[in-house]
This record gives structure tokens, sequence and C-alpha cells, in this order.
């Protein structure tokens, strides 16, 4: 677990006194480097990672320029995603400063994002705690992987829709990747997968996540596609849910917590 830091004593006397994050990512990282007294408007991602109510500013795509305008904001953190391009360029226009992170696919990216934001926001003794923390996580992390790497696929469940399955470039091939494992699809983004195609590659985990960001998704699908009982991931109990919400801003602090959680409950 993370130790949530106070705020910086020197902190108050900067000039980023009113921040508005409009990004989950880096929502956290604020809130964990005891910022959050300071954040005055949040996207909606980072709405249920605050314990305080701030203004909702909706989703990070759909951004309106004049609600921003009119919250007077030191700092507009987002990520790379942020939008769109008219009401970025409007804060841009009125001098309002804007800082954009991008979406880490790696523990080395997020590190990055971290040392950034602390330094726009003169929190570097707190960044430098939280990375070495997050250092220590990792290594933990890396002595529970397996020897031989499994096979895993990381599907999406979307009802009606079907399955999604994450290939190269999303932040559920990440979370594969930090759990030691090799990820059965080699294509960028996401596709559709029918349980047939599934039971043909057969990987060792099966990962379910879900829009409902249910912890039961797993057990969910199964019961709606019995075919799956006879994969062998079924046969070593290995269909684990995860917690999607996790996920939507990248490999965030919150994913590296859920790939800690799957880790425990798979070896």
């Amino acid at each position: 677990m993370l130790t949530l830091l106070t705020a910086p004593s020197s902190y108050a006397d900067s000039n980023n006194s009113r921040l508005v994050s409009v990004d989950g990512n880096a929502t956290e990282i604020l809130l964990n480097l005891g910022l959050e007294e300071h954040i005055v408007a949040a996207d909606l991602t980072s709405q249920p990672l605050l314990s305080q109510p701030v203004e909702n500013l909706g989703y990070h795509r759909t951004l309106s320029a004049e609600g921003l305008l009119q919250l007077h904001p030191d700092l507009v953190i987002g990520s790379n995603h942020m939008g769109p391009a008219p009401a970025i360029a409007a804060l841009k226009k009125a001098h309002i400063p804007v800082l954009e992170l991008d979406s880490p696919t790696t523990l080395q990216q997020l590190e990055t994002n971290i040392t950034l934001l602390a330094s726009r926001l003169h929190a570097e003794s707190a960044a430098q705690e939280l990375i070495e923390q997050l250092q220590t996580r990792q290594a933990a992390l890396l002595e529970k992987q397996p020897t031989h790497k499994p096979t895993v696929v990381f599907l999406l469940d979307i009802g009606e829709r079907g399955l999604s399955q994450a290939g190269t470039d999303t932040t559920g091939d990440a979370l594969i990747k930090l759990l030691g494992g090799k990820n059965i699809s080699q294509f960028s983004g996401y596709k559709s997968i029918s349980v047939e195609a599934l039971l043909a590659v057969n990987p060792d985990i099966i990962l379910v996540g879900s829009r409902s960001d249910s912890l039961d998704s797993a057990n969910k699908l199964v019961k709606r596609q019995p075919l799956l009982q006879h994969s062998q991931a079924a046969k070593n109990n290995q269909i684990v849910s995860v917690n999607a919400a996790t996920l939507i801003a990248g490999l965030s602090l919150g994913a590296l917590a859920e790939a800690e959680r799957l880790a425990d409950k798979l070896y």
C-alpha cells in the first residue's frame, strides 16, 4: 500500500494553489504527494478517488473551455488524451498553464510523470519518497513472478457486444507484463474475440474486466459462456476478475495495486 503524504510545507507559498486534474492517473499522483486540498475540480474518473467533493468536469475527452476558464486555475493537469483540441487551445490562449502527461504503459513512465508533476509543483521531496515506494513494490512484485512465463489474455467483457481482448499498446498488456506473463494477443489495441477462438489458443491465465468494475466479472462470464469451463485456465482456477477501473488512465498507482492483488491470487 502507498503511504499518503502530507502537503509540502512550502507548497502553500507557490503559485499553484488552484489545481484542476482531468486525468485519474494524475489525480492519484497528486493525492499521494499530499496535494488533494489544492484540487478545485476534476474529471469523471478522478471523482471516486477524492475524499472531498469538487466540481465534476465530466469526461476528459469532452472538456468545456468555458467551464475550465471560470475556475481560474493556476494549472490544468491532464494526459495526452485530454480534449477536444479547441478547448485546450483556448486555455493556452488565455495563458492558463496546461501540463499534458503521457499515459504510462510502464512503471518507468509512471515515475517520469511523478517527477514531472512534482517538479512543476515544487514537491520534489515527496515525489522521491513516492518513487522509492514504487521501486520497492516493483521489486516485491518481480519476486512473486513464476520462472516460466504463463500465457495470458486480458478480456474486457462488454456484455451483449461480446468480448474484447487487449493487444499491445494497451493497459491490459501492461498489466500482463507486470504480472510476468506473455500476452497471447500480438496486435495493437483491442479486438473482439469469440469463446471458440479463445479456447483454440487456450491461455494459462484469463483476466476478465468489465465496464461495471465488478470483481465478480469472471464468474459472470463463465456462467454466460459455460464452454470456458473446458479451458486450461478454468481447470487451474486461473480465470480471474480484474478491477478495470484501475486501468482507465494507463498504468497508474491503482493499476500497480491491482497487479499486486492479482499476483497474490495467481501465484
